[in-house]
């Protein structure tokens, strides 16, 4: 049978809205990941009252509960204290725990302080798990059929903790196969409309939108076939056609990543709206070096000109977010490169700026390789930052489709 999960996060900025709760998000996904879907989703303050609740709210429905936060040096950092009275367990300081917390601290130059000795108490019958990229030691105790993963709230450092020390743990008996198609340039909605009539046999189907993708999620159980689950995958791409850029591959810069790595070839960018956005989303994934040779952000008109060798008049013309000066910049950018291809990005992001022929989110995306110059127009919708990420992956999206 496979495990019950239930998620809880921890911290009064989580319910003041101070801080977005990104560590369920993706210990959701890398749950699905492992064959596992998270049940429940709770967050809780630093009170004792509410990280009872959340505990106790918990255990009642789930085997395995991961818990992230409230494991800091400071007074409000109860996480402990509240697992070991779920558990009926004393506080105790852990010998193991002090050990690593001053390993941590002698490595650094720096004497351990009383504060960050308080996080060294722990259930009596924790076991730890060395925190190797933070001062705060994750831990986990056993309650009945309940075992509960106490993990600190810091992003990098809990993902770190649990690929280290739970993802080894997550062995499920039958696991079900997980297929993750990625689609650029579709809406939700859409996709599931034009889904609607695809036979998808035994398919669990869901869907996550994260700009600037939508992600189709296939579960097949244990006992399909894999010709019948390679049947649904490509009755689903053939019906999405361009849409889709990935089976089970990376995002929209690593797909580009690889693809131009094999095919030996290299790009260079000049990026106007999203100011280096893409060349950066490129350079986050390795490999990057051999593909990615130059890249230009040319804001203003004079830098345009000055940088990429846009003509002045031409800008003058048509002004700057303009289909004539994406295919300059993208042009002129893989001239001065020598690259095989060029982009060009030109937009108005918001929230200002717009006019009526040129709405806020006005973008044009040009680009230039070996047959020519392909170009494209949108008025892309949302905000400052999801038209900038939005016209970053539409950049992206129209190379893999010219290469």
């Amino acid at each position: 049978m496979s495990k019950r999960v239930a998620l809880i996060s921890t911290g009064e900025e989580l319910l003041t809205g101070e801080t977005v709760d990104t560590n369920s998000a993706w210990l959701a996904a890398s749950l699905w990941d492992h064959g596992l879907i998270a049940r429940r989703m709770l967050t809780a303050g630093d009170d004792l009252e509410g990280l009872n609740w959340a505990l106790s709210a918990a255990g009642d429905v789930a085997d395995l509960v991961i818990c992230t936060g409230g494991l800091g040096p400071t007074e409000d950092d109860r996480t402990a204290e509240a697992v070991a009275a779920w558990a009926g367990q004393s506080l105790v300081e852990n010998s193991e725990a002090l050990s690593q917390i001053e390993a941590r601290y002698r490595a650094r130059g720096r004497e351990v302080s009383a504060a960050n000795r308080k996080q060294a108490l722990l259930p009596a019958e924790a076991v730890v798990l060395e925190n190797r990229w933070g001062s705060a030691p994750a831990f986990a105790v056993q309650r009945g059929g309940t075992q509960v993963f106490c993990l600190p709230g810091v992003p990098v450092e809990m993902r770190k903790i649990f690929e280290a020390h739970l993802s080894p743990q997550l062995v499920v008996d039958d696991p079900p196969t997980l297929v993750r198609i990625r689609t650029f340039g579709v809406a939700e909605s859409r996709l599931q409309a034009m889904m609607a009539k695809l036979d998808l046999g035994a398919a669990d189907l869901g869907f996550r939108a994260h700009i600037p993708e939508v992600q189709i999620k296939l579960r097949f159980g244990p006992q399909v076939p894999e010709e019948d689950r390679s049947a649904v995958t490509a009755t689903i791409c053939g019906a999405l056609g361009d849409a889709v850029f990935s089976v089970d591959g990376g995002d929209l810069a690593s797909t580009v990543i690889e693809r131009l790595t094999s095919a030996d070839q290299t790009v260079a960018l000049a990026e106007s709206c999203t100011a280096g956005m893409i060349s950066a989303w490129l350079a986050d994934v390795a490999g990057a070096s051999a593909v990615l040779m130059e890249s230009a952000v040319v804001y203003s008109n004079a830098a345009k000109t000055r940088a990429v060798g846009v003509d002045a008049d031409l800008i003058l013309a048509h002004g700057a977010v303009s289909e004539p000066v994406a295919r300059a910049l993208a042009e002129g950018m893989r001239a001065r490169a020598g690259t095989t291809w060029g982009i060009g990005v030109t937009g108005i992001a918001g929230p200002g700026g717009g006019t009526e022929a040129k709405p806020r989110g006005t973008v044009h995306i040009a680009v230039a390789g070996p047959e020519g110059t392909v170009h494209q127009h949108a008025v892309i919708p949302g905000t400052r930052a999801q038209v900038r990420r939005r016209a970053a992956g539409a950049a992206l999206a129209l190379l893999l489709k010219s290469c």
